[in-house]
């Protein structure tokens, strides 16, 4: 697990991470490496290292991620009072997937179709650090995740939000209701007159001002996707799709927790400032 989230977070290869270890054994060791005979560790090739990790599948890697969104919680990193949920597609790396389906690209995309999954988040707005993700094919619509995702937040994470914001795809009354009565939180849904024919009568959950304010899981996927090759990741099928994920978030959180760690705050963000702190720290 310690060498596939150095791969992600240093955006490696099974090849340099196998040269990187190797050049610098007091990494190995820190990794956890058993020494061999001459002293040196024992360092996995690039096949074992592929190996291992299609052998673990995705469950070692979602734990890795709530243990650290339970870190960051206890250390107060983020109070999870101000959330929001959506999703982004996912672009399967081979049209031959065996998992992967077509389904309605967003608004701002190229092309109307898109053949891969899609990942629903829960963001913190305050810090911008991802809670919780599910992760669907393309053609599944978005709202029946929006409440497992909250609930689940409730069980292993014990949040108690304020706010929850969501787009115009996630109105529905009972939705709202279950929100406002079970969680005691605000909803912000824009009115979609598509899935409600008549208004009347029903009270206004959100304002331009408001909704202004989900831009922030935008921004989140867009430096995801982006720095950590996620749009379109050169892995296929559910399981190696959902270890992906779930390694990048983690590495998200991993950069986070060094941030606020040594005392910046304001690069928890911003990862590739955070290594380079860290690597001037090092080496001095």
């Amino acid at each position: 697990m310690l060498l596939a989230l150095l791969r992600t977070l240093w955006r490696l290869s099974y090849q340099e991470v196998y040269d990187w270890l190797c050049a610098w054994p007091a990494l190995a060791l820190a990794c956890g490496l058993p020494p061999g005979p001459e002293g040196r560790p024992r360092v996995p090739s690039k096949a074992q290292q592929s190996k291992r990790l299609r052998a673990a599948g995705a469950p070692p890697s979602e734990m890795l991620f709530l243990l650290l969104v339970r870190a960051g919680l206890c250390m107060g990193l983020t109070c999870a009072r101000d959330l929001i949920v959506d999703s982004a597609p996912i672009l399967a790396w081979r049209r031959t997937d065996p998992d992967a389906a077509v389904g309605h690209a967003p608004a701002h995309h190229p092309r109307p179709l898109l053949l891969g999954y899609r990942v629903h988040t829960l963001l913190c707005r305050g810090t911008g650090l991802p809670l919780l993700f599910r992760l669907s094919t393309a053609k599944v619509h978005d709202t029946p995740f929006a409440r497992p995702l909250l609930e689940l937040a409730l069980h292993l994470l014990a949040v108690r939000p304020r706010v929850i914001r969501l787009d115009a795809g996630y109105w529905g009354l009972k939705l709202i209701a279950w929100i406002h009565g079970a969680l005691g939180a605000r909803a912000v849904i824009p009115w979609n007159p598509k899935r409600q024919k008549r208004r009347d009568g029903l009270p206004p959950t959100w304002t331009a001002e408001e909704l202004g304010k989900r831009t922030s899981i935008e921004r989140f996927f867009g430096r995801v996707f982006v720095f950590f090759r996620l749009q379109r990741p050169p892995v296929y099928g559910w399981s190696a799709i959902e270890t992906r994920v779930a390694r990048t978030y983690a590495a998200v959180w991993v950069i986070a927790l060094v941030a606020w760690q040594v005392g910046h705050p304001d690069l928890i963000r911003s990862p590739r400032r955070v290594l380079a702190h860290v690597w001037d720290g090092l080496a001095a």
